[in-house]
């Protein structure tokens, strides 16, 4: 009996190491878009709140994303305002179509963006940027559930530990 316990508790911990994947990759859970497809002369611009990494002190920074294929260079210059004060732009190192300014936008700014290539210039309409988007599931409620559910769980196993040890391992007649 105590070497099937074994063997369980085993199984368990390598079942536990094995199926656990760490998720290292961003995406769209650390982005969202501001503005899609707006024409700027022959390009097609996106904007994107990206939101800082964890522990970040940094407010979300914008990424002008050209849609249409082009490659960030193709534009001579990238030109954002917000509030009508200029903000410096730089072509993104995590997006190859993409410009990204170096100080954070917040909630109700006001984002201006002008593209110019050679002697021509687009200015795009400004965009207020939203508040965040909020969760529909109530996650402290969830969070509160699962531990709840991971106690009373470790509780019976403990019981039925301690019942199989009480137990005599040969019955005799």
């Amino acid at each position: 009996m105590r070497r099937r316990l074994l063997v369980g508790a085993f199984a368990a911990a390598a079942s536990m190491l094995v199926l656990v994947a760490p998720a290292s990759a961003h995406g769209d859970h650390d982005a969202r878009p501001l503005a899609r497809d707006m024409e700027a002369g022959p390009h097609t611009i996106s904007l994107w709140q990206v939101y800082p990494d964890v522990g970040s002190s940094m407010t979300p920074h914008l990424i002008v994303m050209f849609g249409d294929g082009a490659a960030a260079s193709s534009a001579a210059g990238v030109n954002v305002a917000v509030n009508a004060t200029p903000i410096e732009v730089r072509p993104s190192i995590t997006t190859a179509n993409g410009w990204e300014t170096t100080g954070g936008i917040g909630e109700g700014d006001v984002v201006t963006v002008t593209i110019s290539d050679g002697s021509q210039t687009w200015d795009l309409d400004p965009v207020v940027v939203p508040p965040p988007p909020t969760s529909m599931l109530p996650m402290e409620e969830l969070i509160y559930a699962s531990i709840f559910l991971t106690l009373v769980t470790a509780l019976w196993l403990a019981r039925r530990t301690a019942r199989a040890f009480r137990r005599p391992m040969v019955r005799t007649s």
